[in-house]
């Protein structure tokens, strides 16, 4: 586990972000309830720069001792690798591959099994975006919400919410990917989270139509899981 933290959050040679974070109250009162609540954190650094006090009421942890190291340590063990792969692919490049130069920004929204402080396990949602500064540095806003009472399994899983819409994917009929428009319109939708029951709704065609066009482009783009399809149709125009 410590190598893949390691490999995950690498420690940084740049100076600790110094200056004062001061949250609103109308900032506490909108992303502190209930069943959330909210951080910002120096990632250049690995410093947690602000952690809202509802810390305490949905995981248990004071907003002093939540941390990077934390917020990696509570996965679930049985999710971690899946965490690990999507947060470092995405993250790692930044929030921003999928949008191409439309300067639309992308949140990462991830859905896992996470450890309380009492050791006892819940399923959170952890909704995360990225911003970097002129300086290099490189900040983390994200939300974390129990969605125990949500009855969706267990499996790990995750949206790119943002990017660029549907109206205007480029169009790749002179292109020599054979990615079809009916395919890229199918990766859009996937980017986006949706379920291939909703993608059919959304399109008029049967979820079975919609499968096979997702096994197609994995055929197509030589790509084994969502992730790595999204970050070749991103790298190649498709999206």
């Amino acid at each position: 586990m410590e190598s893949l933290f390691t490999e995950t959050f690498h420690e940084s040679t740049r100076k600790p972000f110094t200056g004062t974070i001061n949250v609103e109250s109308q900032v506490l009162d909108l992303l502190d309830y209930a069943n959330q609540f909210f951080f910002l954190g120096d990632y250049s650094s690995l410093n947690m720069l602000f952690v809202s006090p509802n810390s305490v009421n949905v995981l248990g942890y004071e907003p002093e001792g939540f941390n990077f190291r934390t917020l990696f340590e509570m996965i679930h063990p049985d999710d971690r690798r899946a965490v690990f792969e999507i947060s470092k692919k995405v993250l790692s490049s930044e929030m921003s591959y999928i949008s191409g130069n439309s300067n639309c920004p992308i949140v990462l929204y991830l859905a896992y099994r996470a450890a309380k402080r009492n050791g006892r396990f819940t399923r959170i949602s952890l909704t995360i975006s990225r911003h970097t500064d002129p300086v290099g540095g490189i900040y983390d806003m994200g939300v974390i919400r129990d969605i125990s009472h949500i009855r969706c399994g267990t499996r790990v899983t995750f949206a790119l919410l943002g990017g660029r819409p549907l109206k205007d994917l480029p169009d790749l009929s002179d292109s020599d990917l054979s990615i079809s428009r009916r395919e890229q319109e199918i990766i859009y939708y996937i980017s986006q989270g949706f379920t291939s029951s909703r993608i059919a709704y959304e399109l008029n065609i049967s979820k079975f139509t919609v499968n096979t066009h997702r096994r197609n482009i994995m055929r197509k783009t030589g790509t084994r899981n969502l992730v790595d399809m999204l970050i070749y149709a991103s790298n190649n125009g498709i999206i």
